[in-house]
Parts: C-alpha cells; structure tokens; sequence
C-alpha cells in the first residue's frame, strides 16, 4: 500500500484563517502534483482532493462562545478532533500528519508515538523552541526563525524552511483595472485616486492594527481606502463608527469577502498595506503581491524577507511612518509601476507553488528514506 500523507487542521470548514488556508491549499497542492494525501477537517468544503470530515465542537459554537473565552473553545475544539483523528489513523494508511493546529499535533504525537507514523508541526504561530523541541520534525515559515533559534543554541536540524506559497494563476494583475475598480468600489473613485487595500479581521482585539492604517491613510489627500476581512455584524458596526469620521466616502468596507473573490479585489488596490507588528508569515502579502500591488508593511525581519524589493517595510509605530510613502507612491506613478512589476515577479520567483510544493514533498520523501524498517 503507497503511504500516505495527512493533512489536518481542527477548524477547517468552519473559520477562514491562516493555518485554514494553509491545509486546503497544501493538500490541493499536494494532490494535483502526485503525492497520495488526505485532507482532515471538521467541516463542508469544496476541495479537489481526498477529503474526509471529522466530529469536533467548533471553537465560534454558539454556545460554547457565551460559556468560555477563545483559547478554551478553540482547546476544547481540537481535543475533540484529535479523538477522531487518531481513529482515522489506526487503518495505517498514513504514515506522516502534518499539523498546524498546536495542541493538536502534541495530542496526536502522543496518541501515535508506538506506530510508524511521524507528525510533523508546523509552527504558524511563532511558538519557537519552547513548543517545538516536542517534535520530531518541524516546519518553519520563513529563515529567520531557524536561523534566531540556531543563535539561541537550539538544535535546529529536523527544522525546515518551508515557507507559504500562493496561486499566482489566480491572483494575478488585471488588464481592467480600472474597470475592475468601478465596478467594486462604484463611481465616486477617480481613475487618479490612490486606491489602498488593508485586509484582516475588524475585530477591535484583532492585532492587524487596522485602525493604524485608517488614522495613517486618512492623513493623505484624496486617498481611498478599501478594507476586508472577517467581521460580525458588531464588528462591522463599531470599526465604520471608528473609521467613517476619519475617511468619509473615501471609506470602502468589505466585510466576510468569499475567498473565491478575492483575486478580483486586490488589483482594485494601487498599494496593500499591514500594520501588525509582528505577523508570522502573512498569506495576504504573497496575495497582494501575485496581484502585482506593492506592499507596504512593518519592519518585522520576517516581513521584511517576504517582502524584498517588492515595497517598503517601515516602523508602524511611528506616526507618519506609513503616511510618507503613501505621499510619496501617490506622487510617483512610475516607482509604483515598477514596484508593482517586482512584487508580481517576486510572487512567480519566490513564492509559487512550483518552488514551494517539491520542498513539502523533499520532506516526506526524507522522513521515509529515514525510517527504520
């Protein structure tokens, strides 16, 4: 029987985030490229690939929301799921599970630690050695972890980089931009505005800092700005009575926008920019990038690797940091045009899933070349 892979995450079909995205668009990957993998998950999803649903208690229950805070339900939720998981595990088809979800791939690690199977972590949520040493293999997102964590004397010879990967068939720039633009954000956008896109959950809590880029937009005349992201009615509610005042009709919100969607929003965007200080890797940066709009983000080493020459990375903690370059892009059209070149070539060179999948599957085939009969 050809082993194969698992790929589990205890919120997919449920939330839409990054370590969701990261299992649906790995497996789908894996699939169409060869490598026999099932995908694990809670919930419907459309997917091309072998897919299978198990039970959990979804941490945004209704119920469990109004009883326990979110690190309990979302604890509760992945305890549930790794029940389940080490039963689909026991016909002995797969002999790797690659994890995101962190409690979940120390349950798992215990649950099939006398078996032929191996877990491999992968560390999207910038836990570092104090979590990972649990693990015989782990995937890091980006040089800097395994190189910071190598300068601190850990041992960091089962880590791998691998980082994220985008479609750049889907998101990719458009012809119609202008058209594009219109259509999304109606007539009241001249074709000369300065289109900005911020995308991240509306939450107040949330640590996107999607207020930073409100007050820092709004500061530049004439600039438009278009945000997206995962929000309650509530959420909605209270970021339009932060924002409105600040922006007026230069305010375009677009809360819960389907994934399928995106690629038609970003090229509506003449620069994307983030202000979360410490992101782990961030999705939406290859996205805007694939897209061929220039990003505009925190200093953050990280950020700044992913980032390259495709933007500008500058120190959102200080007021009018962002600001300046949104002046400075809106008043060169030509630099955002070339910038808007190297981002799409840094997506294609750097970050497509060309590049990105035969190092996933490197790694399987290295664990199993490793394996003791």
């Amino acid at each position: 029987m050809t082993p194969r892979v698992a790929i589990a995450c205890s919120g997919l079909g449920h939330v839409r985030r990054g370590n969701e995205t990261w299992a649906h668009m790995l497996a789908e990957a894996l699939h169409a490229a060869g490598e026999p993998v099932t995908l694990f998950g809670a919930g419907a999803l459309p997917v091309s690939c072998p897919y299978r649903r198990l039970l959990t208690l979804p941490r945004e229950n209704f119920l469990l929301r109004r009883r326990l805070i979110w690190l309990r339900r979302y604890r509760l939720e992945q305890f549930i799921f790794a029940k389940a998981l080490r039963w689909a595990l026991r016909d002995g088809t797969h002999d790797v599970v690659h994890v995101a979800d962190p409690q979940l791939a120390w349950w798992v690690r215990d649950a099939v630690r006398a078996r032929p199977i191996t877990v491999i972590y992968k560390d999207g949520l910038m836990l570092g050695p104090d979590w990972n040493w649990r693990f015989d293999r782990v995937q890091v997102l980006a040089p800097f972890y395994r190189e910071d964590a190598a300068l601190r004397g850990v041992d960091v010879s089962r880590w791998e980089v691998i980082p994220h990967f985008v479609d750049t068939t889907r998101f990719a720039p458009v012809t119609t931009r202008q058209a594009q633009r219109r259509q999304l954000l109606g007539g009241s956008v001249s074709d000369s505005a300065l289109v900005v896109l911020a995308v991240g959950d509306l939450a107040g809590q949330s640590e996107k800092r999607l207020d930073w880029v409100v007050r820092e937009t709004a500061a530049v005349p004439g600039a438009h700005l278009v945000v997206a992201g995962q929000a309650t009615t509530t959420d909605v509610a209270a970021f339009e009575h932060m924002a409105r005042p600040l922006l007026g009709d230069r305010l375009h919100l677009r809360p819960n926008v389907p994934p399928s969607e995106m690629p038609a929003l970003y090229p509506v965007a003449d620069v994307f920019a983030h202000a979360a200080l410490r992101e782990p890797f961030g999705l939406v940066f290859l996205e805007a990038m694939a897209c061929g709009v220039p990003v505009v983000a925190h200093e953050f080493a990280v950020t700044r690797w992913i980032v390259g020459d495709a933007g500008e990375t500058v120190n959102m903690e200080t007021p009018g940091a962002l600001t300046g370059v949104l002046q400075r892009w809106l008043t060169r059209p030509a630099l955002r045009d070339e910038l808007a070149r190297r981002a799409r070539q840094r997506a294609e060179t750097v970050f497509a899933p060309a590049g990105i999948v035969p190092l996933y599957r490197r790694l399987y085939a290295d664990i199993r070349a490793a394996r003791k009969p």
